[in-house]
This record gives structure tokens, sequence and C-alpha cells, in this order.
């Protein structure tokens, strides 16, 4: 009788509610890393003795650990509930460095709301991959992570201009509090189930191992050129205009939002292929065409091919993970890929040697489209 009940309460994975609410549930415990360009800011502003760098690395770091011991129970437990939990934790997490200084406290409650925000975004991206339209659900939740992130950056100089470092940190609270009624609306599991009986199916194919790979390799060049796109614009002596920074950000969310329409109707393919071409053009305007022109460009071509491809990467993952038992290396394989980005790109944070970042960057994009055409014929 219990599981009649149970059945009833069940919400359908594909239902456009349960989807919006899986979507957002995401958003409210990325708010650290949106919230990202403010509280750096403030740490330069307030002079804290801490890197600006620091916090956003402790967090992804537990996030990444989070993602990676969700293998081990994503299919096992009650996904409202590890949402719930993931939400309440972070959030406690993060408004405690508000009411006890020092950076121990500090570091010890980033790393904390990490792991928890892993676990909840885990089950986020597994969520979205059981669905029947994965390519346009990663492609909303990456609209909307792109038009949140370009709203905040607006606003940050004027309506976030008298908030602190700590108060910022409690917005972050109140966002990663506000996916506890969110997660209620999510269903409870998803439509893949593994056996703890039987191992066949419950290990990573050749395919879905490409496909990680290839994944791994475009976030690394995309990582790459993000985080050396404001040290670039300095090294190339550009004064870019608030206009100009707009059009860039509103490209990322213009490719998932073109890559939303078009879903599944041309394949895996075509989009990779489409996305690895746009992304070698940017770069050649950025070696050929100097000044703001090839800059503004370039960059937002980069963004777009970028949003849209991850789309589909994402996609091909979930669908290549027959049990769905890997599911949260949706989260890791990006998110490792762009840690290393950021890291790599120190080397050229001076400005110097931009032939070879980019002939860096498009070896990375073809090795990883090669590797994901691959896959995707193995399906």
């Amino acid at each position: 009788m219990s599981s009649i009940l149970f059945e009833k309460k069940r919400a359908n994975i594909n239902g456009a509610g349960v989807r919006l609410a899986t979507i957002l549930v995401g958003l409210c415990l990325s708010a650290f890393w949106l919230g990202q360009p403010f509280l750096q800011r403030q740490i330069a502003a307030e002079a804290l003795a801490i890197h600006p760098w620091l916090p956003s690395g402790i967090f992804s770091l537990m996030v990444l650990l989070g993602g990676l011991l969700s293998i081990f129970f994503i299919r096992l437990g009650d996904w409202r509930r590890l949402s719930l939990i993931a939400g309440l934790v972070s959030g406690a997490a993060f408004l405690l460095p508000g009411f006890v200084a020092g950076n121990a406290v500090l570091w010890s409650s980033l790393a904390l709301a990490g792991l928890f925000a892993g676990f909840g975004l885990s089950v986020v991206v597994t969520c979205l991959g059981d669905t029947a339209t994965p390519v346009r659900n990663f492609a909303g939740l990456l609209l909307l992570l792109g038009l949140v992130s370009t709203g905040l950056e607006q606003i940050q100089e004027t309506l976030l201009a008298g908030f602190s470092f700590q108060q910022g940190l409690l917005g972050v609270a109140a966002a990663a509090f506000v996916a506890i009624p969110l997660s209620r609306l999510m269903p409870s599991s998803g439509s893949k189930r593994i056996s703890l009986l039987n191992d066949q199916g419950n290990q990573l194919s050749a395919g879905l191992l490409a496909a990680l790979a290839g994944s791994l390799l475009l976030f690394l060049g995309s990582g790459l050129l993000w985080y050396l796109c404001e040290p670039l614009a300095s090294a190339m002596a550009l004064a870019v205009s608030a206009q100009s920074e707009l059009v860039l950000m509103l490209a990322g969310p213009v490719g998932a939002m073109v890559a939303a329409i078009l879903a599944n109707r041309a394949g895996y393919a075509v989009p990779f292929v489409v996305a690895a071409v746009i992304l070698l053009a940017a770069l050649a305007l950025l070696q050929f065409l100097p000044g703001e022109t090839g800059y503004l460009t370039g960059f937002s071509l980069v963004a777009a091919a970028v949003f849209f491809a991850a789309a589909y990467v994402l996609a091909l993952i979930a669908q290549l993970d027959g049990s769905g038992r890997f599911a949260p290396l949706l989260l890791v394989a990006p998110l490792a890929g762009l840690m290393l980005g950021h890291l790599v790109a120190g080397k050229f944070a001076a400005g110097e040697n931009f032939l070879l970042l980019w002939g860096g960057t498009a070896t990375l994009w073809v090795v990883g489209t090669l590797l994901l055409l691959w896959a995707g014929k193995s399906r």
C-alpha cells in the first residue's frame, strides 16, 4: 500500500514544472560561483588578507569531491532529500563566517558548503540527464546561469556597492536556502536503475570514457580562455566599454538558447563540428584582427560556442551512461576542466605567447571534438 501511495506522489521527471524546479535548484546551489566577481572585488576593496581566487578554489575543489562521492549513492538516495540537505547545509555553512570571524572558519565553511553543493548539483545534472530532452534541459540551465551572471555583473556597481564581503556570503546563503522548498518539486528518483547484485552495465564503457575525456579537453580550453579574458584585454591595451562587455556576456546565453531551440534535431555530430568551427574562427579573429573589434567579436564567438557545445556534451555523456551510475561525472568532468584551465591560465597572464595560447586552445578543442564524435558513434 505504501509503495502505491509513493508512486502517486512521484513527480514526472519530464514535467515542465519538475524540470524548471530542478534547474532553479542548480541555480541556487551555484550562487557562490555567480557571485564571484562581486566577492573578489570586495576582497580587494576591503584589503582582506585573502587571495582573491582562494575562496572559489576551495569551494570548487569540494564541489568536485562531492560530485565524485555522489557516484556511490546518487541512484540509491532520495533526490528530494539530498537536494534539501544540500541547500540546508550549504546555506548554514555560508552563514557561519558572517557571525564568526577568522580565516580558518571561512575556509572550513566554504569547504563544507562546497561539499554539500556538490551533492546537490550532482542530483541536478543526474535528473536533467535522465529526462527525455537532455540537450534542451541542459541548455536551459546554462541559459539561466548565463543570464543571472550577466545581471549580477550589471548591478554590482550600483545596487551591490554598499555590501561587504560577509554580506555577500549572506546573500549566497539566502540563495542556497531557496533550494530547500524547490527540492520538494523535484522527482525522488530517475528513469535509470543500477543493480547492486549485477555489475554488468555499471562500468565505464569506452564510449563514455572518450566522451568524458573529450569534455575535459573542451572545458580545459574554455577555462583557459575564460580566465584570461580580462587580462588579455589589459595586455592588448584595450578599453572595453560597458556596452561591449554586456554584449560579450550575453553571447554565452545566446549560444545556449540556440542549443535549446535545436535540441536533438541535428544529432550530436553536427553541433560538435559547428561549435569547433566557430571557436577556431574566433581564435583566428583574435590573432589576425587586433583591437577592440577583434577582441569583442572573437570572445563573443568563443562564449557562444562554449555554451552551445556544453549542452550537447552533457547530454551525450548522460546518454552514454546506460546505468546512470556515473551521472555525477556530468558535473565533475566540466568542473575539472575549468579548474585546470584556470591553473594553466596563470602561465599566460602576462599577455605573452598569444599564438601559443590560440594554438594550444585550438588543439584542445580539435582533439576533444574528435573524441566526442567517436563517442557519439559508439552509442
